[in-house]
């Protein structure tokens, strides 16, 4: 004894079946879709970390850098006892081996430190001429001290013979 609409029973489970099989086979590519494009995108991450973390490497080493130049340029014309032209070939030294380091490089991740290195010629010239000046200034002192003295040891030498020297 069948019912009457037991074909009509028999596709509707048929018909269920089919489409619940293309939901699951339609579930499990999209999972499996979503699954290869996040592991795609965790290596891109993971590719993309690297590169910034090489970045960040050369940066930190550019950083200790330019504080060890900007250190010694500190020193300079700080103290007589320091030997200010050999304090200036050691930061020209470090400036050429910091813009070797920036050339090797992407110059878009370093453009703050080529300036920073471009202007460091700058500085040095300013430091020099610094130098220069008070050296010329000492000189110039110098000569002026030893004017006085002589000029007072004239005018003593002067009262003391009875000639009087006026001054214009």
């Amino acid at each position: 004894m069948k019912p009457l609409n037991n074909n009509t029973v028999r596709k509707g489970y048929l018909r269920f079946s089919g489409f619940l099989i293309i939901c699951v086979a339609v579930s499990v590519f999209c999972f499996y879709s979503y699954m290869k494009t996040a592991s795609t995108e965790v290596k891109m991450i993971m590719a993309k970390t690297v590169e910034y973390d090489n970045i960040y490497s050369a940066e930190l080493n550019m950083v200790v850098a330019v504080d060890s130049i900007y250190q010694y340029m500190s020193l300079m014309n700080s103290s007589p006892k320091i030997n200010d032209l050999l304090l200036q070939s050691v930061v020209s030294n470090r400036k050429m081996q910091l813009q070797n380091q920036i050339n090797a490089l992407d110059e878009k991740d370093f453009l703050l430190y080529k300036k920073l290195a471009g202007n460091i010629n700058v500085f040095l010239g300013v430091k020099d001429s610094i130098r220069l000046a008070e050296k010329e200034e000492s000189i110039v002192r110098e000569d002026l001290m030893r004017c006085v003295k002589e000029n007072r040891e004239i005018s003593r030498k002067l009262k003391v013979g009875g000639i009087t020297y006026e001054r214009k």
